[in-house]
């Protein structure tokens, strides 16, 4: 791999790591109050939406320190082995769990809470629409890192 490319994409990790957490710490509390204060019918739905998209966000931040130590893997030449497939399945996992959470929380708003369609309602829609599109995307990469994978042990019993 390109080593502007692999350094670039680590800067662009960095960036986004540090964006998220000052996200979880900073802008999704300030929200949370802002929404309890400007509704206060509503303020019990601050903490708990709240914590769901803190978890979210940590979803996106476990996600990305498996895509860096995949990275890693390339540059030394050992993404061919049955240990990369665990932080695939990290990063799967992250989206599966982001995705369910998001669409937990679709569904609460929408058919418990009975709040009608605000327009970030039709933001998370698409969030777990595009959710479950990563998650299909990242398992079938996942069948072509085993495909891969198996044929890199072929080739290295032939040679």
């Amino acid at each position: 791999m390109n080593i502007v490319l692999a350094t670039a994409l680590r800067v662009v990790i960095v960036l986004i790591l540090l964006i998220a957490f000052l996200g979880q710490v900073i802008v999704i509390p300030f929200i949370a109050h802002e929404f309890a204060v400007t509704d206060p019918e509503l303020a019990r739905l601050a903490v708990p939406y709240a914590a769901i998209a803190i978890a979210i966000v940590a979803c996106v931040e476990v996600a990305l320190i498996a895509v860096w130590i995949l990275l890693s893997r390339v540059r030394r030449r050992a993404i061919f082995s049955e240990s990369s497939f665990l932080w695939v399945d990290v990063v799967i996992g992250c989206g599966a769990i982001a995705t369910v959470l998001t669409t937990a929380l679709v569904i609460w708003h929408q058919s418990v809470e009975q709040l009608g369609p605000p327009p970030f309602l039709i933001v998370l829609t698409c969030v777990a629409v595009g959710g479950v599109a990563f998650v299909l995307l990242m398992l079938v990469m996942r069948g072509l890192l085993k495909q891969a994978t198996a044929l890199e042990s072929e080739l290295a019993e032939v040679v």
